[in-house]
Parts: C-alpha cells; structure tokens; sequence
C-alpha cells in the first residue's frame, strides 16, 4: 500500500512534465513563432546531444559544479560564522541584518561587474560571485534560527553543565539546524545564478560559457537547452542532496516518520 502511494506523486510529476513537452511541441507545430526563434523539443534535444559528442557538454557542467562546490563552500562557512555571531550578539545582529538584507536582494548578476574590477577574467572573479551571492542567506537563515531558539533549551544545556564555549557546536547549531538547512539551500539557488551569471562574461568553460556561446551563434536550440540543463542539474541536487539532508534532520527532530 506504502509504495503504492509513494508511486503516485511520480506518476504526476511525469504526467505534468509530458503534458509540457506536449505543449511545448504543439506551439512549435503551429508555427505561431519561428523555428529559429522558438525550436521545438527535438531540436533542442539534438542539439544537446551534439554539444555532448563534441565533447562541450560534459565538461561545462563539471566546470560548473566545481566552481559551486568551491566558492559554496567558502560561502557556507563563512555565512555559518557570520550568522553565530549575529544570532548570539544583539550589538553585531542589529549592525549586520540591515546589511545582510540588503546585499541579498541584490541581483546576483549585480556582482559580475565589480568582480571584472577586482579580479578580471579570472577564476577568482566566479568565486567572488559565487560567495558574494551565497554568503547572506545562509547568515540571515542561520541567524534567525539561533534568535528562534526556545530559551529552555539553553537554560537546559546550562544546567546540565555545559560549558559556554561548547554552547554552538552542542546546542545552538543543531537546535537551529532546520533553519539553516534553509539557509543553505537557498545560498545554494543563489549561488548557482551568480555562477552561471559569471560565467556569461568570464569563462570559456561551463554553463554560461554555453549559454554566451549559442546566443552569439544565434543558435535558439542550445541556448533553450543549456537552460533547461541547468534547471535539471538545480532540482537534481535539490532533491537529492539537499533534500535527503532535510528529510533526516525532520525524522530526528520527530517531524516526519521515517519508512
């Protein structure tokens, strides 16, 4: 009965995604807009699978993913520490949220200029982006988790005789470890932008570089592609990464039955 209905929302997911397809194919067929403007899916898929046999395809969204998984994780400790300091500091979370906010709801192809300023074409110049669009929302996320923290927990922790300095890394980090598993998961979407964004200007490898690469080409097929590319590659690592962290924090904090 249980895999029954675990198969359900597949099912769906599937359906709506051909009912797409579908779509998407009888808008090509009836020639509202044209072709070189507006590929079908067919086209599109060859197209992709030429950038693969010409060996373009594989290599940029490895180029991609290690660039996030680099700049991320620079992004994530340092947005970690920021966040301590602010959900455990009245004085530092009231200097830092209005900024923190700020800088997040800038653009993150806002970053690409200056990082051209500071670094050129260079790898360090994706990086920056990369943690300069990351960095903020994992410290407000975990900042505003530790501020949520019911007191007792701490007062708990106290009386059981834990010592302050083991206070973050035994009790307020995991008590606000929801919070900040949000808190990086959208780092990461912004992250993602940011690289893809830099990688439009400054990079002769990657997703970008791809993107960049069919729009001088006037090639609708692989730029239409290389979104669709990247948007598979964000919900793979969303649904099986990121979200197989989420699901065993809520089983252990009792929020969801394990199977």
């Amino acid at each position: 009965m249980k895999s029954e209905q675990a198969k359900r929302p597949f099912l769906y997911v599937s359906f709506f995604y051909l009912l797409i397809f579908a779509v998407w194919q009888m808008l090509f067929s009836a020639g509202l807009i044209p072709d070189y403007l507006f590929p079908s899916p067919v086209q599109v898929g060859k197209r992709l699978w030429e950038l693969g046999s010409d060996d373009y395809l594989l290599p940029s969204v490895k180029a991609t993913l290690v660039r996030m998984a680099m700049g991320f994780s620079i992004a994530a400790a340092i947005g970690l520490g920021i966040g301590l300091l602010m959900g455990t500091s009245p004085i530092m979370n009231s200097c830092l949220k209005s900024l923190f906010l700020g800088l997040q709801t800038l653009p993150t192809a806002a970053w690409v200029p200056i990082s051209l300023l500071l670094f050129g074409l260079s790898e360090q110049g994706i990086y920056f982006v990369i943690i300069m669009s990351s960095t903020p929302a994992v410290a407000i996320a975990t900042s505003a988790g530790i501020l949520h923290i019911p007191p007792l927990y701490l007062r708990a922790a106290r009386t059981l005789g834990t010592r302050w300095y083991a206070m973050p890394v035994r009790v307020i980090l995991p008590a606000a470890l929801p919070a900040i598993m949000t808190g990086l998961k959208l780092g990461w979407t912004f992250g993602w932008h940011g690289a893809v964004s830099a990688e439009l200007i400054k990079s002769t490898v990657g997703l970008g570089f791809l993107l960049n690469m069919g729009r001088e080409m006037n090639d609708a097929s692989q730029v239409i592609g290389i979104m669709l590319v990247t948007i598979l590659f964000g919900l793979l690592l969303d649904r099986f990464l990121f979200g197989v962290i989420e699901r065993r924090i809520r089983i252990r904090w009792g929020l969801e039955k394990k199977e």
